[in-house]
């Protein structure tokens, strides 16, 4: 009986691991990579606890690649990335004063005193950066990445001013004798005054509004252009050195110290106390100056100051057993569900909204709230004319925290959403394996504006000028009812618009006819096929070469392509034939005429060879190299093995580069890349 129930309880924790490991790996792709989170960091830090649990209880059940074993990636394989000096982990997250006082209790044991100074500052929500100077100047910038390699955005850092370009390198030395390198690490962000500017004037542009200053400052450093860069409000604040270690100092304080006197802006905010009783108070006082700080913070770092034990004490998987991050709790406020409305998205996915009473929350005016899907609505039973409880997920997404059940008016009815789209009135479906309803109809207006917003995107057809303000206003006047019209649009439709002249006019629709001449691979992208993002799309394009080959592709010629499963294989047969009547317009009007550039797999030295890229390349950045070589036919892969046919190693070459040595693999250096590049077969 007991073996019974005991394997009952065993698959019913596999299903939950399972569920959670998907789950939390969805938030990390939003959170990390993509800025767009859907959940507060309460919300996360409570599904990883759950998770951590559950594989404590059934240890046969870890995984070295379960979410509680890694920090969260925001890599970005359009940037070349470096391994990092020292890992570059998270701070552990607590959210009562209980976890504090444990985060104490475990330190005294540990040190078998209590700590004699703790260092308390805020935390800025912002996103973590490492700066190394070589000889008191700056030579490399990374992202966090994955905590061990970070993407290389040095370019993109030089702009912010904050950001020292040369050291007075005398200062160093004087404290930490001959070292040849500093890494200093610090947090980019964007201050809230400069951040309302700037999306007042991407409003005024008819550009896309950041949801924060957060995402705002992540999407900032992740520009390809350096010169958009600057353009930029961000900032810089230090918060430790890495190289060499922290121990030298002896003290965080005297390490903050240093930094500010080289020149770095540090936290002014920041307190050195000798209590537990003083760190309770110094965040008390961090909470009550939240509102009336110039940046936005979601809590306090509590840091041991004696930084000669931290590497004695060391840290977990995931943190550093000598810090912990203690986070304020979101504000929440009361407010009505006046009406909920249905919307639909670039890919038919219909998403419900609550329009709310508008109230104040977290200094800003709240009068909206996603509600996610049909299951969100049904699990917190919200109806319109509830009162509801609002708060804003660590600061940043309006959500309906729970419905004051006490106050539901008479009469209320449950919402369910429409079973036609409430832009076209089409049936909708919910696909296999979704949770989210679909309107099918390519032609659907709602599905248009957003079709089109992607469609001018820069990886798509990169037609600048086109925002969503004037997409906006030429559905809204007629002028195109789809992404086929506008390349039916003159001049003289234009300047009938008010807001436009003859200059801004002429540099639009150039814009729009240069935009026939994009890579095949932007133009399959920018169609908005559902499981074909960039990379997928750059394969179909090597691959088939023309747009009439890929068309003609069955589901079994798809799955033939590396990397391409029957999923995606079928989805890309399905939306091909759903947006007929759009392809067949648009190649009317000269699209899909570009064939893709590269030479026949079987033609070039590079065709069927496996490359892994290192380092800094000085001619092009990895995302180029890796184009070069998948347009002649080769591959690229993230890691060494003994199938690796070549490794291009470019300036500061990590241990792949000492990887390939030990297996024999042939290292080329940027020389030697470029020649087999130009070499012919």
């Amino acid at each position: 009986m007991n073996v019974e129930h005991d394997g009952k309880a065993l698959e019913a924790a596999r299903r939950r691991i399972a569920q959670l490991r998907r789950e939390i790996s969805r938030h990390d792709e939003l959170y990390y990579r993509r800025a767009e989170p859907e959940i507060s960091d309460a919300e996360y830090d409570a599904l990883v606890k759950e998770l951590e649990q559950l594989e404590e209880r059934f240890p046969q059940l870890r995984s070295k690649r379960s979410p509680t074993r890694r920090v969260g990636s925001d890599r970005d394989e359009n940037f070349p990335s470096m391994p990092h000096s020292v890992p570059m982990i998270s701070l552990a997250n607590s959210y009562d004063r209980a976890e504090v006082d444990g985060f104490h209790q475990r330190l005294t044991r540990a040190l078998g005193h209590p700590p004699e100074a703790y260092v308390v500052e805020p935390k800025i929500d912002g996103v973590a950066a490492a700066l190394r100077y070589e000889n008191g100047v700056f030579q490399v910038g990374l992202t966090r990445g994955d905590g061990r390699r970070g993407d290389v955005i040095t370019e993109n850092l030089r702009t912010i001013g904050d950001i020292p370009q040369r050291l007075d390198w005398r200062k160093v030395t004087a404290i930490l004798d001959a070292h040849s390198m500093l890494e200093v690490r610090g947090e980019v962000y964007m201050p809230l005054k400069e951040f309302r500017r700037f999306n007042r004037l991407r409003e005024e542009e008819g550009l896309t509004v950041f949801a924060n200053p957060r995402n705002a400052t992540a999407g900032s450093l992740k520009t390809l252009d350096s010169a958009e860069v600057a353009r930029r409000p961000l900032r810089f604040w230090a918060y430790s050195v890495a190289v060499p270690p922290p121990a030298v100092f002896g003290s965080h304080w005297r390490e903050l110290s240093f930094l500010e006197d080289l020149g770095f802006p540090v936290t002014a905010e920041r307190r050195r106390v000798e209590s537990l009783e003083e760190v309770f108070e110094s965040l008390d006082e961090l909470e009550r100056q939240r509102e009336s700080l110039p940046y936005q913070i979601d809590g306090a770092v509590i840091k041991l100051d004696d930084t000669t034990v931290w590497e004695q004490l060391g840290s977990t998987a995931k943190t550093p057993r000598w810090a912990l991050a203690f986070k304020f709790a979101a504000e929440q406020a009361e407010t009505v569900v006046e009406s909920i409305e249905a919307s639909v998205g670039r890919t038919g996915v219909i998403t419900p909204v609550a329009n709310l009473r508008p109230v104040e929350l977290a200094g800003t005016t709240v009068a909206r709230a996603t509600l996610h899907n049909q299951d969100e609505i049904d699990r917190k039973d919200v109806r319109i004319g509830d009162t509801v409880v609002i708060e804003k997920g660590g600061d940043i997404i309006p959500k309906v925290v729970h419905v004051v059940l006490e106050r539901r008016p008479p009469g209320s009815r449950p919402y369910r959403l429409p079973t036609r789209c409430p832009s076209c009135g089409s049936p909708l479906k919910r696909l296999e394996g979704e949770v989210a309803l679909r309107c099918l109809n390519p032609l659907c207006p709602g599905q248009q504006r957003r079709a089109i917003q992607h469609w001018a995107s820069r990886d798509a057809m990169d037609i600048e000028g086109l925002g969503e303000r004037w997409i906006d206003l030429f559905l809204e006047k007629g002028l195109v009812r789809g992404i086929p019209d506008l390349y039916d649009l003159s001049e003289d439709d234009l300047l009938e618009l008010e807001g436009w002249g003859e200059r801004s006019a002429a540099n639009l629709i150039s814009a729009i006819d240069r935009s026939r001449q994009r890579p095949l691979a932007n133009q399959i992208f920018a169609l908005g096929l559902r499981h074909v993002g960039i990379s997928a799309a750059r394969q179909l394009a090597r691959h088939f070469q023309t747009f009439a080959k890929l068309r003609e592709a069955g589901q079994k010629e798809l799955e033939e392509i590396a990397d391409f499963g029957p999923t995606t294989a079928r989805s890309v047969v399905e939306e091909l034939e759903r947006r007929r009547e759009l392809i067949d317009a648009l190649l009317q009007r000269g699209l899909f005429a570009t064939v893709a550039e590269s030479a026949p797999r079987s033609e070039t030295p590079l065709a069927g060879k496996t490359f892994v890229l290192t380092g800094t390349l000085s001619t092009m950045d990895r995302r180029r190299a890796r184009e070069r070589i998948e347009e002649q036919g080769g591959k690229v892969t993230g890691s060494v093995s003994r199938r690796t046919d070549y490794v291009v190693a470019g300036e500061n070459p990590g241990s792949k580069k000492s990887k390939a040595e030990e297996l024999g693999v042939p290292v080329l250096d940027e020389k030697e890349f470029l020649e087999m590049l130009e070499k012919k077969a």
